[in-house]
């Protein structure tokens, strides 16, 4: 890889091995995927790495299932919840064209009824309404595991906050992340017209387990961001 050839029609072409956001960006989708200006952030915060067991509900074309897989590494595991038979369908073929399927289980079921596991180390969570499955997903992480979301809407992020609450997640934030690409000329370096900017909010947190040793109460309180009614 890295060379320039011709082809048997004359047209000139160069040939590189495509990084991972080359492979995202060009996946074949029957729905919205996540792009890697937020994939990358969504990673780091999750703290995902090697060896780790990681699961995600709402499986989509497997933008995100890819990222998780490519991070966790030939000794860890990705499960991958999906509701819709010919989705999940489409997520396994794409990640069967990048040697990645093996690393990931696929499981079809409404996410309603629980998820199998248990002691995962993170859990993204991208489904329609997430604020509905956020006692789902503590029940299926360890203690002190990741809890990421992107969402649309600001209504949509004010539901799981205080699902989140209710349900003793901590170190709660919310972000958006804007991209901005420049033009490559160094004699008139500036901005390109277009910039990506709102694809989606971003909600993560981490489990804990409750306390009522009063000690430790006002910590609780403050790291899960209760806060008393004025």
């Amino acid at each position: 890889m890295g060379f320039a050839g011709v082809q048997s029609y004359g047209r000139a072409v160069l040939l590189l091995q495509p990084s991972l956001s080359d492979l995202l960006n060009e996946l074949p989708r029957t729905t919205q995927i996540l792009y890697p200006k937020d994939i990358g952030y969504i990673l780091i915060q999750m703290g995902v790495s090697e060896g780790q067991t990681v699961m995600e509900a709402g499986t989509g074309s497997g933008s995100m299932t890819i990222a998780l897989a490519s991070a966790v590494g030939p000794q860890g595991k990705v499960i991958s919840y999906e509701q819709k038979q010919d989705t999940q369908n489409l997520a396994r073929k794409n990640l069967e064209r990048i040697n990645l399927a093996s690393r990931v289980d696929f499981k079809l079921r409404d996410i309603q009824d629980g998820f199998d596991e248990t002691d995962a180390d993170a859990f993204f969570l991208d489904v329609q309404n997430p604020y509905d499955y956020i006692p789902q997903v503590r029940a299926t992480l360890k203690t002190g595991g990741f809890f990421g979301t992107l969402l649309p809407t600001f209504n949509q992020v004010e539901k799981v906050l205080y699902a989140l609450k209710k349900n003793d997640f901590a170190f709660v934030e919310v972000c958006e992340l804007m991209l901005r690409y420049y033009k490559t000329n160094p004699a008139r370096l500036r901005p390109t017209d277009r910039m990506v900017a709102h694809t989606g909010f971003l909600v993560f947190g981490r489990k804990i387990e409750p306390t009522e040793d009063p000690r430790a109460l006002e910590l609780q309180r403050e790291i899960i961001g209760i806060e008393e009614e004025r």
